[in-house]
């Protein structure tokens, strides 16, 4: 059996290397930054992980949300109204919750300056992507949603979580909050996903 520890230490340095990619992109950070932060040997990010690529690649395939685990979590719900907010809400709590690790995601995809990797994303991107979609247009068939542009709904649904999550200072101007934390709250958290129900419900469901 694994020691527990060497998880532990493995979780705690994934943890500092994310907040530190998430602060000053993958180039600057360098592997002696890295280790001095999590009080490490240098020698021991090569243990665990090989080389600094390896780290980035661990750190955004560990948290990335699977459309296997939205799909299994669907199942509990009969209305395609209720299967989309049930992912409105799990893409939130996942946004609110790693906010430097969607900094992360969304420099990669816009420089693009490791294709392999930005690859990857929009791969798996794209699987969540159409996954909500074929619950939009389910809704359509069945009549449950009024006929709307199907791609575009589910784009605005992310891209309102997106630059939630990833604008801070912006929103916190914009909600006249007085720091950073303060929009990320757990009462934050619920007011949007109340908004994006009255949204959407509003959007799909027939007057």
């Amino acid at each position: 059996m694994q020691d527990p520890r060497i998880n532990d230490k493995r979780e705690d340095i994934l943890d500092i290397a994310e907040r530190l990619f998430a602060e000053q992109g993958f180039e600057a950070v360098s592997v002696r930054e890295i280790s001095r932060e999590a009080e490490i040997n240098i020698a021991m990010i090569s243990y665990y992980f090989g080389s600094k690529e390896k780290l980035y690649e661990e750190i955004i395939k560990r948290k990335l949300i699977s459309y296997k685990e939205l799909k299994q979590g669907v199942n509990a719900f009969d209305t395609e109204l209720e299967k989309l907010m049930f992912v409105a809400a799990t893409v939130t709590q996942a946004f609110f919750k790693n906010r430097n690790f969607q900094k992360i995601i969304f420099r990669e995809m816009s420089l693009n300056q490791r294709t392999h990797m930005a690859d990857y994303l929009i791969e798996h991107m794209h699987q969540n992507f159409q996954f909500i979609t074929d619950i939009v247009k389910r809704g359509i068939r069945k009549k449950e949603f009024k006929p709307v542009e199907v791609e575009l709904t589910v784009m605005s649904l992310f891209a309102i979580i997106r630059m939630y999550t990833t604008s801070g200072t912006m929103i916190c101007k914009i909600t006249n909050k007085n720091s950073v934390e303060d929009v990320y709250d757990e009462k934050q958290r619920l007011r949007l996903i109340k908004f994006l129900r009255d949204l959407f419900t509003a959007h799909l469901l027939p007057q």
